[in-house]
């Protein structure tokens, strides 16, 4: 906050709240740890507004909501490759769509069998499946810390998740979707995604009229976002209740534009900025000594004319 003084001060008693982006590439964890990081490579110091913040950071490519469903759709593939049917348990029963091996591997984030021909048609059929569905998107984590005691996934070093966080883009646009945005425990939020995922595809088109394109992924996303939060991210029973899933913060879309500008604003100086003359003084006293020559010469002119004409 700006002050009186004209000085940039960090409100008393307030902690940074971390943020979790989902977007369809990639997704980000950043947060205030309470522990000295171990991986420096994991550490993002910067100072913003007069205050020094170290933050925990790390970016997981290609586990975005696009192409980590993307992937989860190339491993159902690869378990029959030498077939063109692929059983989605993700999908509603009765969804159905074909797709190509081209369309299919024109990611860099998955890698097509040997075998395969890029153009073979390829038909999915959605089976609506929540058990066999939450055991497909575990296959596309490793959860092993290896050498890390502590870690996200993947073998990445991630300290204990801490304090508050907002938790936008394409986890809040899912689970407003399925009205899960409010204050609810593990166990409800995923009674909810089993609930919605044994719907039939037809019960769907009926219930929900207005997003049929992503309508059929909404299973999948929902369970993939439930699992990088529970088992990626490491949130549980006592931590879940810390996640915000926002759209907003104080009445401002979140996104990368978002912090992108408090990023320059960074470069405001923390410090309260000087009153600097364009001039030298003596010719400031020469222009206001000529401001004032001309305002009285007009008035003695407004004043002759006006005693003109009363003559």
């Amino acid at each position: 906050q700006f002050s009186f003084a004209g000085q940039w001060e960090h409100p008393e008693h307030t902690q940074a709240v971390g943020a979790m982006d989902l977007g369809g590439a990639s997704t980000q964890i950043t947060f205030q740890p309470g522990v000295t990081l171990e991986d420096k490579n994991t550490s993002v110091s910067f100072r913003l507004y007069g205050s020094n913040y170290s933050l925990y950071s790390h970016s997981y490519l290609c586990y975005g909501r696009t192409q980590a469903l993307k992937m989860l759709l190339a491993s159902l593939h690869k378990g029959n490759s030498s077939s063109p049917q692929i059983s989605h348990p993700c999908y509603p029963r009765g969804y159905q769509e074909n797709t190509t091996v081209a369309e299919l591997y024109n990611s860099p984030c998955v890698q097509a069998p040997s075998t395969a021909s890029p153009t073979e048609s390829l038909t999915v059929t959605g089976t609506g499946e929540p058990a066999a569905c939450s055991a497909a998107i575990k296959e596309l984590f490793n959860f092993s810390c290896g050498t890390n005691q502590s870690c996200g996934f993947n073998g990445v070093y991630q300290p204990p998740v801490r304090g508050d966080f907002l938790a936008f883009a394409g986890f809040y646009y899912t689970f407003d979707f399925l009205n899960l945005t409010t204050l609810q425990s593990p166990s409800d939020v995923n009674a909810t995604v089993q609930s919605f995922c044994r719907r039939s595809w037809a019960e769907l088109l009926g219930t929900y009229t207005q997003d049929e394109k992503y309508l059929h992924s909404y299973c999948a996303a929902a369970t993939y976002i439930l699992t990088l939060l529970l088992e990626g991210y490491k949130f549980d029973e006592q931590t879940w209740s810390h996640i915000h899933f926002s759209r907003q913060a104080a009445n401002t879309d979140i996104g990368w534009t978002l912090g992108y500008m408090l990023n320059l604003t960074n470069l405001i100086p923390a410090e309260g900025l000087q009153h600097i003359k364009g001039h030298q003084p003596s010719l400031w006293a020469g222009s206001v000594s000529f401001i004032v020559l001309a305002m009285v010469t007009g008035l003695v002119a407004i004043l002759l004319q006006c005693l003109w004409k009363s003559k």
